[in-house]
């Protein structure tokens, strides 16, 4: 299979497994809130209990990939989703939510660092940033079908037929990313660099703690958009997650090449100005018209910051290392996401929306003020310039 034709079937498989697990975005915190009767605390931990397995296992996972190769983790991820949607058919209760969603966890960690890795490996080293973006376009595609489906599907025919479909959405996924072939560099040792064992690759702590500031509002957004639209008198939350994700393949198209050209700082710097504008515009004025432009604003925020600090992550380690420092460097997004839909949901639950809304926003710029510390310590290869040299 040529290179071309192998990145094609990464991004298909990618499609359809992240299809299936945005069936859940749009629909477990509806479940939790009007099944369960759960707080918006309750549907913040429940789906930030996603979070708290994937941020543990990804260093785990990121050196098994480097050591073992990447397809056997692609291979397996789908299965648990398919797993944890069946699983859901019989929940009945809050602990079974988040048993469930800790499941899901581990299929993310392990999905996203192998197929991140695969992508990396395929890319060429002055192109990585474009390479990302490209496959993190059917990422979110995924994404923003698989909400919008998960939500008229619950609306018309209940929640069983919603899992029903994610369950055949993961099916497809494994049966494409069967064929995606081994990228593991042949002529590297079996052996890491380095072999103490360690909980966060270095490379990744700089780029991955501003990513984490990014993670509070994104996780915010995934959470709490159904109930948020009916506060302000929205009957769906579809249209919102559809712009959400739509935005995010669209400013990613030309991001990526961005990155490439101008330096990974200089594009992610914007990102995270506009995401604290977004989140401030859903504190401060709750419409329909504002909430469409303020999860679109932060939607442009997450497309330039994640290819830029992941690419910022890559060009900073060695071959032999690259999974383990994907893996914590998006173990660091897990982190956030797992304290603040919790905190998020709290707030909400204390001082309503408004407050809920802002705390992410001011956390978006405490990610500037840190990039813009990283760039000044970096040397110029590694912050500003469009390429940037590994060590």
């Amino acid at each position: 299979m040529s290179e071309r034709r192998a990145f094609s079937v990464l991004c298909a498989a990618t499609f359809f497994h992240f299809l299936a697990m945005g069936v859940f975005l749009s629909g477990l915190p509806l479940f939790v809130s009007e099944e369960l009767r759960g707080s918006k605390a309750a549907v913040g931990l429940a789906i930030g209990a996603f979070s708290v397995t994937a941020v543990l296992t990804r260093p785990f996972i990121g050196r098994r990939v480097d050591r073992f190769g990447r397809v056997w983790f692609l291979r397996g991820a789908p299965v648990l989703v398919g797993v944890s949607a069946v699983a859901l058919l019989g929940a009945r209760s809050l602990p079974v939510v988040i048993a469930i969603r800790m499941l899901q966890g581990v299929a993310g960690s392990s999905f996203y660092t192998a197929a991140a890795t695969v992508t990396t490996d395929m890319a060429p080293s002055d192109s990585r940033a474009s390479y990302i973006s490209r496959f993190s376009l059917f990422l979110y595609a995924g994404f923003a079908a698989g909400p919008a489906v998960g939500e008229a599907l619950i609306q018309a025919r209940g929640y069983s037929t919603a899992w029903l479909v994610s369950l055949a959405a993961s099916a497809v996924a494994v049966s494409i990313v069967w064929f995606v072939p081994e990228t593991k560099p042949a002529d590297l040792s079996d052996e890491p660099v380095v072999k103490t064992r360690r909980l966060v690759h270095p490379a990744a702590v700089g780029p991955g703690l501003v990513l984490l500031t990014v993670a509070v509002g994104y996780t915010a957004i995934s959470s709490f958009l159904p109930l948020y639209s009916r506060s302000i008198g929205m009957g769906s939350s579809g249209g919102l997650y559809a712009t959400f994700a739509m935005t995010i393949l669209v400013v990613r198209l030309i991001s990526g090449r961005l990155a490439d050209r101008l330096g990974n700082a200089k594009v992610a710097l914007p990102g995270l100005f506009s995401g604290a504008a977004g989140m401030a515009l859903l504190a401060t004025v709750p419409s329909p018209a504002a909430a469409y432009v303020g999860v679109a604003l932060f939607g442009t925020a997450h497309a330039l910051v994640f290819p830029a600090l992941m690419s910022m992550t890559v060009d900073r380690v060695d071959d032999r290392e690259r999974g383990e420092a994907l893996g914590s460097f998006t173990a660091c997004f897990d982190l956030g996401a797992a304290f603040g839909g919790y905190l998020v949901g709290f707030i909400a639950d204390q001082a309503g929306y408004r407050a809920a809304w802002a705390m992410p926003g001011v956390v978006c710029l405490l990610g500037a003020a840190g990039l813009i510390a990283i760039a000044r310590r970096s040397s110029p290869a590694l912050a500003l310039s469009p390429t940037a040299s590994k060590g």
